[in-house]
């Protein structure tokens, strides 16, 4: 099983302490293989994902979406950086693989 390409997302939660309200974040890694995408403990076949689309403003510090469409819904992810590599060896594979258009 070989790695094509990652995309790191990012995690926002809130911890109220006693005196204080904190923002959490925390970073996962989303791994694109050739039959698979994982998500932390989550792992997506490739023949349920039917797209990844991303929107994202072209600021340099500004937040962005990444969109998993599978045949279980849409998941949509936090992200800084544009997930231009996980775009590019995802549409690669689907233009290799009959299968998975």
């Amino acid at each position: 099983m070989n790695l094509l390409a990652t995309q790191r997302c990012v995690e926002i939660r809130q911890e109220i302490g006693w005196t204080e309200k904190r923002t959490v974040e925390t970073s996962f890694e989303m791994k694109l293989f050739e039959d698979q995408l994982t998500i932390k403990n989550d792992t997506f076949p490739l023949t349920s994902i039917f797209d990844i689309s991303y929107r994202k403003k072209p600021e340099k510090d500004a937040m962005g979406f990444l969109y998993l469409h599978t045949s279980q819904g849409v998941r949509t992810f936090y992200i800084k950086e544009e997930p231009i590599s996980l775009l590019n060896a995802y549409q690669k594979l689907k233009l290799e693989r009959p299968e998975l258009r």
